[in-house]
């Protein structure tokens, strides 16, 4: 009956210890998505080439 109830102890803490796995995995993978959908955008910056065809250069 000892035997038992040691298994009935840890298992136990296995599994308050195996829910607070779950709910810590959770929370950073709901927060890691919250973060890449609600964050502002990224400006990219666009280079910039002349073009040697301009509209303009028959006004020359």
């Amino acid at each position: 009956m000892n035997v038992f109830q040691s298994l009935m102890h840890y298992g136990s803490y296995a599994l308050a210890f195996y829910a607070l796995y779950v709910v810590a995995g959770s929370l950073a993978f709901g927060y890691y998505i919250w973060r890449r959908v609600y964050s502002a955008p990224q400006a990219k910056p666009v280079p910039v080439a002349r073009s040697l065809r301009d509209t303009d250069s028959h006004l020359g």
